[in-house]
């Protein structure tokens, strides 16, 4: 459990301040918000708020300042030297409605390429910011308790790698007391007129440097108004398996200031799916209890999803009432299951993934996954990643995701994942039967515990309660491992070459490629199909082929295939984004496509092997007859008839239309805005596609 740093980041002056009060205003000193990033969340641990990023920074989370398990925010990507002094790091946005004397403390731990001096700004409205400037009369920065001071209302950084301890008191601030709009930014600024500098002397400033954050903090005193205060506004992820309720039960803690009359009871009413304990052995679904001189604090309750319940989401919430003061909704979920646990029913995982220390030469990871055993027809939030087998069971994994939504053809990338927030998880809806089956996309980043050649790794799927919850219920991790392989010349079997691929499949769906021509066993590796919308250059981690000949280029794919591969690339298949079925594939039955010989390859990225799937069977299109348009009417004629379908997609990659054609001639209507379209004919033994413009 993490500590609550408050009064030990309080400089003496803070004290006095507070010390000034009676002390029944000292006895109302509260944590408004605090973010502790456990189970790598930015949703807060106490209290309400919101979290983000500013000014193109990136994060992932990484050890805490208690050290391991302990978790922190651990912030990325900042501006290049000479740039944007000021405008990136993050950002904390807090109600401090019914508090005075506000004070936000925390814990930061700098790199030794970060910039070494930080800058705490504020906002009364939500949308200005003014710059905080610290001093020792309103704020603290120490080491182990020794004072590293203050640059021009800055804190500063002697040492990198290392924890500093900060507080600021705003109660000299007028208006950020009992605003619903207040909130602070800690960003980087320039050491001199022009320049970052590191915050180790020894070293060089780098935009890759990071910012670490742990224990945000925001405290104050309650008002003069009746206040009830609850340590959170969410209880989620109650669960368990049809027949062995009750689930296992959760607390939140409530204080109460400034209430009248000033001896007088309160209520505690959940909703009839769940009950509450106040002695966490003794339920009930209804409760009041007592108060005396006006006040309560830290009154621990209990809360559970009730037993007998059916399978199925349920969603609730828990009122507190009374003293006077407006009531605390908390809202409940959870979910009962089936008898069988979820579990991984099948999975087509390729052997082999990118990874390098640090990592500058990523490509895309895919792998198809069916899920079983869920809630029928209900909604999960999940990310994936990957683990080692020596990670713990609740581990949720390292790597980056990209996140597939099928129905709507979205890809969405993250560098941080959260069940809370949104960008940071994907969803999916199971079918009637509570299986769901669909890509998963991970991006291997520069974890050198995880993502270095030779490291046996395993995917590991990360779902809510399916009823909106949001924390982790279920990790699910694949049984079979893939192997690391870095960017090398040489002939090992942690060392591979770079592949890319030119065809005509249809951007957005998915690509196999194997080392037989059958395509039995598992395949070498996977990915989407380009465009898939991702802007992978704005990153700045991708492989140079990848995003010089790959990335936005319809119909390109790329990976990494293992130099130790006596039978080279011999099938390449493409995959439906939708239902993960085989539509085309392309052979060779030596390995060697045109030119390109595939068989134990030496060439890193410095030669890439290209296999251009257009020569095969996916035949040109005016050898299969004529596709044209009138108008907005689309024509098909066709030298032979098949039977097949007929896809019309944007040059972004979006579907547009689809349409069987049964015979060899085909007209249609489509209706669709003016612009220039690609039209793909299939049915698994021939694949065509042609440019178009509707007009």
């Amino acid at each position: 459990m993490k500590k609550n740093y408050l009064f030990k980041f309080l400089s003496a002056a803070l004290l006095v301040i507070i010390l000034a009060f009676s002390s029944s205003q000292i006895s109302a000193q509260v944590t408004i918000t605090q973010w502790t990033f456990e189970g790598d969340l930015t949703t807060p641990a106490t209290g309400s708020g919101t979290a983000a990023l500013i000014g193109g920074t990136t994060a992932t989370f990484a050890t805490g300042v208690s050290g391991s398990p302990d978790r922190a925010w651990n912030s990325s990507a900042y501006p290049a030297q000479g740039e944007g002094s000021g405008t990136a790091g993050v950002e904390f946005l807090v109600s401090t409605a019914g508090y005075n004397t506000i004070a936000v403390t925390w814990a930061g731990r700098h790199s030794n390429t970060s910039a070494n001096r930080i800058r705490l700004q504020y906002t009364l409205n939500g949308t200005d910011w003014v710059n905080f400037n610290a001093s020792g009369s309103n704020a603290q920065n120490t080491v182990d308790g020794v004072d590293k001071g203050f640059d021009n209302g800055r804190y500063i950084a002697d040492a990198g790698d290392t924890w500093y301890l900060r507080a600021a008191d705003f109660s000299s601030i007028s208006g950020a007391a009992d605003n619903a709009s207040f909130g602070v930014r800690i960003v980087s600024e320039f050491a001199t007129a022009t320049e970052y500098a590191p915050s180790d002397a020894t070293k060089t400033y780098s935009p890759n440097g990071t910012l670490r954050y742990d224990n945000v903090t925001f405290a104050g005193l309650a008002g003069s108004t009746p206040l009830i205060s609850a340590s959170t506004g969410t209880l989620s992820g109650f669960t368990y398996v049809t027949g062995n309720g009750p689930s296992a039960s959760q607390t939140l803690t409530l204080s109460g200031f400034n209430l009248t009359p000033a001896t007088g009871t309160i209520t505690l009413d959940p909703n009839e799916d769940f009950e509450i304990s106040v002695d966490g052995n003794n339920y009930m679904g209804y409760y009041q209890f007592p108060y005396e001189n006006g006040a309560f604090s830290n009154y621990t309750v209990y809360v559970r999803m009730k037993s007998g319940l059916a399978e199925g989401n349920y969603n609730g919430t828990l009122d507190v009432l009374g003293g006077g003061a407006s009531g605390v909704t908390v809202s409940l979920s959870g979910s009962v299951t089936s008898a069988t646990p979820p579990q991984i029913a099948s999975i087509i995982l390729p052997m082999y993934i990118q990874g390098a220390v640090p990592n500058t030469s990523r490509v895309p990871f895919a792998f198809h996954a069916s899920i079983n055993n869920l809630i029928p027809s209900a909604t999960y939030r999940y990310y994936n990643k990957i683990v080692l087998a020596s990670d713990a069971a609740d581990y949720n994994g390292a790597g980056n995701c990209i996140f597939v939504d099928a129905a709507s053809g979205t890809f969405t990338r993250t560098s941080s994942t959260s069940l809370g927030t949104a960008g940071q998880y994907g969803e999916f809806t199971t079918d009637a039967s509570g299986s769901y089956a669909g890509w998963f996309i991970t991006e291997p980043t520069g974890n050198a515990t995880r993502f270095k050649p030779g490291a046996e790794l395993f995917a590991r799927i990360m779902l809510n309660d399916g009823a909106g919850g949001t924390t982790e219920v279920t990790r699910l991790t694949s049984s079979e491992s893939f192997k690391v392989l870095g960017f090398y010349t040489n002939a090992s079997d942690t060392t591979g070459t770079a592949i890319r691929g030119i065809s005509n499949y249809m951007p957005k769906n998915f690509v196999f490629i194997y080392n037989n021509a059958e395509g039995t066993g598992r395949p070498l590796y996977g990915a989407q199909i380009e465009g898939s919308g991702i802007d992978f250059a704005a990153t700045a981690s991708y492989a140079a082929f990848y995003n010089e000949n790959v990335a936005g280029t319809a119909g390109a794919w790329g990976g990494i295939v293992p130099n130790n591969n006596a039978n080279g690339v011999k099938r390449v298949e493409e995959r439906s984004l939708t239902t993960g079925e085989i539509l085309s594939s392309n052979t060779s039955a030596n390995g060697i496509w045109g030119t390109v010989d595939t068989k134990n390859p030496a060439g890193g990225t410095e030669t890439v092997l290209i296999l251009n799937s257009t020569l095969g069977i996916n035949t040109p299109a005016e050898e299969v007859g004529k596709i044209y348009t009138s108008g907005k009417t689309l024509i098909i004629k066709l030298n032979n008839p098949l039977e097949g379908m007929v896809q019309v997609v944007t040059m972004t990659g979006k579907p547009a239309a689809e349409y069987p054609i049964s015979g060899s001639e085909m007209t249609v209507h489509t209706g669709l805005p003016s612009g220039v379209y690609l039209v793909r004919i299939y049915n698994g033994k021939i694949s065509v596609s042609s440019k178009v413009v509707i007009r």
